[in-house]
């Protein structure tokens, strides 16, 4: 009897024993199925996530701009009756530092001691094409440096007085048609906000400044007189002639 219950005891031990191997593997295997388990499923979140954001169209649309502005130093010019000057510009910008450039103005130019003994005066349309590299200096604030491409058509007149004590005055005047001109410029400009604002009309509102070193590339060449100034260029007293344009600007 002795000698069984020391058996039933033995086996009871032993099957117990392999109860609590039985219970740690299966907690073993848990943990391991749940850790898998979490793991992927993070993997496939990140995964899923990471696919559904459109980097590319977000770019694109980030990095397209219109411009359009006007340049006031010019329209002061014309209000204070030194010279009638008027010019419109347009950008796009299409990348994230590039920007394509056009310019159209009227102008007519009335130098003074032109024609030393008379008066001389040339109008006409002029305009110009460029491309600008834009740099990002401070938040909403830009420095460009670009080149543009530029042609005028223009016409001029003027009149020519000669007195003599012996003999006849003369008073000749003359007008010429059908003139063009071109030339290139190298630009740079800055930008910034009118009112530092995040939304509404002042938020897309900037004013600037452009410096231009323009080289003359082709003039007429009259017989009689020279022409003195091409509307977009200037005075043609030097092929390389600097400029300066007060701008403000509008950014769609």
């Amino acid at each position: 009897m002795t000698l069984c219950i020391k058996y039933i005891a033995s086996i009871l031990l032993v099957i117990s024993a392999l109860a609590t191997m039985a219970q740690d593997s299966l907690q073993i295997e848990v943990k391991d199925s749940l850790q898998v388990s979490l793991v992927d499923t993070v993997n496939i979140a990140v995964i899923d996530s990471l696919e559904l954001i459109p980097n590319d169209s977000i770019g694109d649309q980030a990095n397209f701009h219109v411009y359009i502005s006007v340049d006031y130093g010019k329209l002061i010019i014309t209000a204070a009756q030194f010279d009638t000057r008027y010019e419109l510009n347009l950008g796009v910008q299409f990348a994230k530092n590039l920007r394509a450039t056009a310019d159209f103005g009227y102008a007519k130019l009335a130098p003074p001691n032109a024609i030393e003994n008379g008066t001389y005066a040339s109008f006409g349309n002029y305009y110009r094409i460029g491309l600008d590299y834009m740099l990002n200096i401070a938040p909403k604030t830009y420095l460009s440096f670009g080149g543009m491409y530029a042609l005028s058509n223009f016409k001029d007149e003027g009149t020519v007085e000669t007195v003599s004590e012996v003999w006849p005055s003369l008073n000749q005047s003359f007008t010429r048609n059908g003139f063009t001109s071109t030339w290139a410029e190298f630009v740079i400009s800055s930008e910034a906000p009118v009112l530092n604002r995040d939304s509404g009309f002042f938020n897309n509102l900037y004013w600037g400044v452009k410096f231009r070193l323009r080289f003359l590339i082709d003039k007429p060449r009259p017989e009689n007189f020279d022409v003195y100034a091409i509307p977009g260029y200037g005075r043609t007293f030097n092929n390389t002639v600097p400029a300066a344009n007060l701008f403000i600007m509008y950014k769609f």
